[in-house]
């Protein structure tokens, strides 16, 4: 009977020494993924930085754009105002100079 209960015994401790094993084993290859997942979230975010900067770049350039656009299509428009209004008088003054012939 104490050989089979120590043969019992016996199989327990080696089992549970490859448990420990196994989870120990485990407890390696899950933090080495665990370090893996932390790389790629710091690739993503990374990426993510680098993208939100050349957004931001982007959108800094369109707004310049804008701003030259806006600025020559002002002076187009006084040049143009100009002429008209210069047109205009021309126009009363050959009105007022044919006097009533016109």
């Amino acid at each position: 009977m104490e050989h089979i209960l120590a043969f019992g015994l016996g199989i327990m401790l080696v089992t549970t020494i490859v448990l420990v094993y196994v989870v120990l084993k485990s407890g390696k290859q899950v933090s080495k993924c665990v370090e893996q997942l932390r790389d790629v979230e710091q690739n993503l975010d990374n990426v993510w930085r680098e993208i939100n900067s050349k957004e931001d770049n982007l959108h800094r350039s369109i707004d310049e754009v804008d701003r030259r656009i806006d600025s020559r299509v002002d002076k187009l428009n006084d040049v143009v105002s100009r002429e008209i209004e210069e047109a205009n008088r021309k126009v009363d003054f050959l009105r007022r100079s044919l006097g009533k012939e016109y």
